[in-house]
């Protein structure tokens, strides 16, 4: 009995360990995502609207521009850590990432549509607000994703990164004409 109640000890304190190891691992995320979400919002304009820059960073203020921020910060720290931590990362971990991401850019789109039909206008501060909150929804729904069965496997999951980035690239200078790709600061 007491060898059994010492494995449960032990068990317990590996458990613990793993769940602060994932808090601190989440935050280190969050901070990596948001500060470089962040100075993607203004790179395209400090590089003198290079348009290689523009790519990866918002050229104007649509809300698919917006997504960028939070698609291309995920977008490199997923490649940084599978070349990093590739053994140990979760079984899950790409496509988890991935419906993650497609979670908070989806929070970030229907946030911002409703605010501003609520609101009537659009506010700097909630749209911040919104930006962090959709990090947050990435990340919490990525670390739910990692204990249930994938809705995608590993391939998809990577076609779907490639897919998006595509779609940026190109959505960036030849956008269509629909709501989603507009700028809000020059009127319709």
């Amino acid at each position: 009995y007491e060898i059994g109640s010492g494995l449960v000890g032990s068990e317990m304190c590996i458990r613990d360990s793993e769940e602060s190891m994932s808090l601190k691992t989440n935050l280190f995320r969050f901070i990596f995502i948001s500060v470089l979400g962040v100075l993607l919002h203004f790179t395209y304009e400090w590089s003198g609207d290079n348009a290689v820059v523009g790519l990866f960073s918002a050229v104007n203020e649509s809300t698919w521009e917006h997504l960028k921020l939070l698609f291309f910060p995920f977008l490199l720290l997923t490649i940084l850590e599978v070349l990093l931590r590739g053994n140990m990362l979760p079984e899950q971990f790409l496509p988890a990432r991935v419906l993650g991401i497609l979670a908070g850019m989806g929070g970030i789109v229907v946030g911002f549509y409703t605010l501003r039909g609520v609101l009537g206008r659009n506010y700097d501060a909630l749209n911040i607000a919104l930006y962090f909150a959709g990090v947050l929804l990435a990340l919490f729904f990525e670390n739910k994703r990692y204990r249930k069965s994938s809705l995608l496997s590993t391939k998809a999951a990577a076609a779907v990164l490639l897919l998006l980035t595509v779609a940026f690239f190109v959505f960036t200078y030849c956008p269509p004409d629909i709501g989603l790709f507009w700028d809000p600061t020059v009127g319709l």
